[in-house]
């Protein structure tokens, strides 16, 4: 047990604690390559052709810039510039890069000039753009990687002879390149133009699997860098130093150019198809969502012809792909998704691309008017929206004080209204001719709508110039955000992350309704003619489990009871029945019911910081949530005190007795030890204390015999977790704070979106963490839930059900099981304890996991196989998985015996191809909501800030950073804030060599700038903390 009970004592907690998203990062603990400067490219101006040719299309990728550095690998020529280089390899020492001028480093959400300050030569796997700032204190409870199933080509990971889209930062110039190896923590590639490069390991947007084979590129390997090169080498083209003879280098080349050349000549078959296909495959009002195969589906069939599978070609899809990505604004690549391994495209809408157009064409008559015409302006659509917006942002100054950080002030008035301050108070109309200007900022900044180096990113800044009020400040989506909060389009606590999501009545451009349709489906269709509700489809299966106690242990203020525990003894006082008792509406719904349907799309429930999008109707979730007398899917394991499992099942029951408590309840029970007090900063007065959901029954009012039981479940507990660490778990609980926020009680409502609002109130902030931190304690109800995962993988495998499991994929480059039984087992202390390296080496050696219907190790949990299915209320993956089984079970009782070793699924909902068809789709979905909340949380914390350290509305201690990570190129350390348990980030003061900070390091800091949209907190060293 680890207490907080003084800053010194904190410090060393988390001076040891290095987050799990920075040891899952291929970078060496010490260093970090977050770019400073993003790249994700700049899309071309449509033409019709994708170039002129072979030949003129190499001169072009000739007159990218070749940086002149030498290259890593050592000349045998003894020439006066290989006796130079040698010369710099000896002296690297002595030399000092200076530092990157302040104004010249780039953060996230800044707009790129590439006309006066192109980017030359630097290229990049087309990805998305990252966030700037690392949160070091969002780890999850378990670290949740890997799992050893062949995925085939619907793989997150490159091989070598994987053939990939390389583009430069400033031009959306594209190059082809094929991976060849890791080199260290970088992937190395060979180009097009018969160049390599060398880049940090990045997912790639479009690949073709196995372009070439693994053995046509030992050749050249010897001609390429045997080691990582420095970081200001990365991402640029090379030419050979040694130039690789003809027939090595060629084959390779030429086929890369043939592949070009034939999606060149697929597009020129029918040009008008491709460069219209957002015209043919948007809809009128709805963001949509489709695969690369099925947009081409629907834009090119009947004009390009097919393979004899009735697929279309790799150059087709190649074809399409480059073509989509130029239309500045109506496709965007999903998030951290491959577009070739089932990822989807979001196709904007047709009636957001003509606004957008429309707003671009006035801005357009704008500039041309204040040079050619200006007796004009004063009639402009433009000086219009931008007078008016002056005089609504006046009007707000005058009780809420303007900040740069991308969020304005409190409120600081007096005039109270009779609405409550969460919806605000109707200030006047916005005319019409504003609404189309409103809704382009609204799309720049709230909903990413193009990338930052688009073009339309000059058009927002030429609409915040014409008003004419934030002239010192970047003209950028920050202050974006700060003009619609100023305006009163949106409330002055507003931040990205419902946009993001694509959450419905968010602003003006969602609607309600099912909003994250296939652009194939018609929401308003018969498609799904009824609810799906229906009465208990397992009624005469349930088994009464009577008195039997049932506990469900969560917060006070949860109100989604999906689980609870129970615990019998067997005849063997080593062994005991422990089942997991799960709410059950999946036996309440029609899996093609319009519910069902609804609960695809969403995939998961949402929480934001200041509200909740639930998955299932709130009524249906708490009709069904565990409680007396409600149906459950229990699942059961008997498990010794060594954490095995030795038997299991599954079976629909009633629970009778169900006893609700909470974590801390739990916690005095089994150890004795009452809960620590939290440590917590509140800013403002609304606050409301939650009601809890049910009765809560307090450690004094348990009975013995509940003791008795919970006590057997710790043990059997913390025998579980060590049994999964034995097997290659790896788990980590680093300390966290937390972010609520009160609005006096005020349930959210969506704001009216044609008038300009002013709010006469704040909500109550609150940061809290817990003062007493056990790392070692992952918790019984984590434990529970992942042996009902292994009972639910294993009892769908043994029948032939095919289930979404959660897998580490095999990845021929990484053998996790090697490096845990030769260098992580003989690393372990005597109290299990792996040195840090160690720990992070193993982890890197862990395929990221994956979703697949092939059951199959989850080599990061330790476990043979893991199939989620504890959340049916708020994961549709879960509630999925209930339908598969509760269908067999159905079939097993119709038949009268066992399913095992099944081959059929006639009598399933879901077929393996249906399923295989939705998993690429929510896994992004999962991987963005799981990004938001944290988005959420971290907008709030930075909300919390700008009232706490800017308005000083509370005193803040003094600020104690632990350096978590060091990055040279940019000069800032990221960290941890540990009176505040938050992630930062400290420019390196000039003079200081960034090699003089080391990990886990301390200072003390002090805030001097806030970044709402970026989500960044920096500060400035004021002294160094010795040890």
């Amino acid at each position: 047990m680890i207490m907080l009970r003084s800053p010194q004592l904190r410090r060393q907690v988390t001076q040891s604690f290095v987050c799990w998203r920075c040891i899952a990062k291929s970078q060496p603990v010490g260093t970090f390559h977050s770019r400073s400067q993003k790249r994700s490219g700049f899309r071309e101006a449509a033409q019709r052709h994708f170039s002129g040719g072979r030949a003129s299309r190499l001169e072009a990728l000739s007159n990218v810039e070749v940086i002149p550095e030498p290259s890593p690998l050592p000349s045998t020529e003894p020439s006066l510039r290989a006796r130079l280089r040698q010369w710099e390899k000896e002296h690297a020492e002595t030399y000092v890069m200076a530092p990157a001028l302040k104004e010249n480093k780039m953060r996230r959400g800044d707009v790129l000039n590439n006309t006066t300050r192109p980017q030359p030569g630097a290229f990049q796997i087309e990805g998305e753009e990252e966030d700037d700032y690392e949160d070091f204190n969002m780890a999850a409870p378990i670290f949740d990687r890997g799992e050893l199933v062949d995925v085939g080509s619907k793989r997150f990971f490159l091989l070598p002879g994987d053939l990939v889209e390389l583009l430069s930062v400033g031009s959306r110039q594209q190059e082809l390149a094929i991976f060849v190896r890791h080199v260290d923590f970088q992937s190395q590639f060979y180009t097009m133009s018969g160049r390599w490069v060398h880049r940090s390991e990045k997912h790639p947007q479009f690949y073709i699997p196995n372009f070439v084979g693994a053995h046509e590129l030992e050749a050249i390997k010897e001609y390429l860098p045997q080691e990582a090169v420095p970081l200001e080498l990365e991402d640029r083209l090379h030419s050979f130093e040694k130039v690789p003879p003809r027939n090595i280098g060629q084959p390779l080349t030429l086929k890369m150019t043939q592949f070009w050349a034939e999606a060149d000549a697929a597009y020129q078959k029918a040009a008008s198809r491709f460069d219209n296909a957002h015209r043919i495959v948007g809809h009128a009002t709805r963001f949509t969502y489709a695969t690369l195969e099925e947009i081409a589906q629907r834009a090119l069939s009947g004009f390009v012809p097919k393979t004899d599978d009735g697929k279309f070609s790799d150059t087709v899809l190649y074809a399409l792909h480059r073509s989509m990505l130029r239309d500045d604004i109506g496709f965007r690549v999903q998030a951290g998704r491959t577009m070739r391994a089932g990822g989807e495209y979001e196709i904007n809408s047709i009636g957001e691309v003509n606004s957008i157009n429309q707003v671009t064409h006035l801005v357009r008559t704008y500039r041309e008017a204040l040079v050619s015409f200006p007796e004009a302006i004063p009639n402009h659509p433009l000086t219009r929206f931008a007078k008016d917006a002056r005089k609504l942002i006046a009007a707000s100054r005058q009780s809420r004080q303007y900040t740069p950080w991308g969020v304005i002030g409190p409120y600081s008035g007096k005039e109270q209204g009779e609405r409550h301050f969460r919806y605000g108070h109707p200030h006047k109309p916005f005319m019409s001719h504003m609404m189309p200007f409103l809704r382009f900022l609204e799309s720049w900044a709230y909903l990413g709508s193009f990338s930052r180096y688009s073009s339309l990113n000059g058009v927002g800044s030429t609409i915040l110039r014409a008003i004419g009020t934030y002239d010192d400040v970047p003209l950028d989506k920050k202050t974006a955000c700060t003009a619609l909060q100023e305006l009163g389009a949106v409330p002055p606590w507003e931040n990205r992350a419902a946009y993001e999501l694509r959450l419905p009545q968010t602003g003006r451009r969602l609607a309600s309704g099912l909003y994250l349709q296939k652009f194939s489906e018609d929401w308003k269709s018969s498609s799904y003619p009824d609810p799906g509700r229906s009465p208990d489809k397992l009624e005469h299966l349930r088994k009464d489990w009577g008195d039997l106690t049932v506990y469900c242990i969560d917060d006070a203020s949860a109100h989604e009871l999906d689980d609870g525990i129970s615990v019998e003894c067997t005849e063997n006082s080593e062994e005991f029945w422990v089942h997991v008792h799960i709410a059950d509406p999946a036996a309440h719904l029609d899996p093609k019911g319009r519910i069902g349907a609804a609960a695809e799309r969403m995939s998961e429930t949402v929480y934001l910081t200041e509200r909740t999008v639930t998955m299932l109707d709130a009524e249906f979730v708490q009709d069904c949530s565990l409680t007396s007398g409600r149906p459950c899917l229990t699942f059961s394991a008997k498990m010794n005190l060594h954490g095995e499992i030795l038997e299991s099942t599954i079976t629909p029951g009633i629970v009778r007795n169900v006893v609700n408590i909470t974590y801390e309840v739990l916690k005095e029970v089994t150890t004795g030890l009452r809960s620590s007090q939290s440590i917590s900063y509140t800013v403002g007065s609304n606050d409301v204390e939650p009601t809890p959901s049910r009765a809560l029954v307090e450690s004094d009012q348990l009975s013995d015999l509940s003791r008795k039981e919970l006590g057997i479940l710790e043990k059997i507990q913390q025998a579980r977790w060590k049994y999964l660490g034995d097997r290659g778990g790896v788990f980590n609980r680093p300390p966290m704070s937390g972010l609520s926020v009160s609005f006096g009680g005020a349930p959210w409502e969506r704001a009216v979106i044609t008038d300009s609002f002013h709010y006469y109130g704040d909500p109550t902030i609150r940061l809290q963490f817990q003062e007493t931190y056990d790392p070692n304690d992952l918790g019984l109800v984590a434990c529970c839930m992942l042996v009902a995962a292994e009972v639910a993988g294993r009892w769908c495998s043994a029948r032939g059900i095919p289930v979404p499991y959660r897998v580490t994929p095999s990845n021929p480059e990484m053998d996790p099981a090697e490096y845990f039984t030769n260098v992580y087992l003989p690393a372990r202390d005597e109290s299990g304890d792996v040195p840090l390296d160690i720990k992070m080496g193993y982890v890197r050696q862990i395929p990221s996991v994956q979703h697949s219907t092939t059951p199959g190790r989850h080599v990061a949990l330790g476990m043979d196989m893991v199939a989620r299915c504890t959340s049916p209320l708020r994961r549709f993956t879960d509630l999925l998985i209930h339908w598969q089984i509760e269908a067999a079970l159905l079939e097993e009782h119709r038949l009268g015996h066992s399913l095992v070793g099944n081959t059929r699924d006639d009598f399933l909902p879901f077929s393996r191809a249906r399923i295989d068809a939705l998993l690429p789709r929510i896994a992004h979905r999962e991987k963005l909501i799981a990004q938001t909340e944290d988005h959420s949380q971290r907008s709030w914390a930075i909300n919390f800030l700008v009232r706490a350290w800017y308005f000083k509305e509370i005193e803040l201690p003094p600020l104690t950073m632990s350096v978590r990570s060091v990055n040279p190129d940019s000069r800032l350390c990221g960290g941890v804030v540990e009176e505040l348990l938050l992630g930062v980030q400290m420019y390196i003061p000039i003079g200081m060599d960034a090699e003089e900070i080391k990990v886990e390091d301390q200072f003390e800091v002090k805030i001097i700038e806030l970044d709402h949209w970026g989500l960044v907190i920096y500060t400035e060293l004021v002294r160094r903390i010795e040890s």
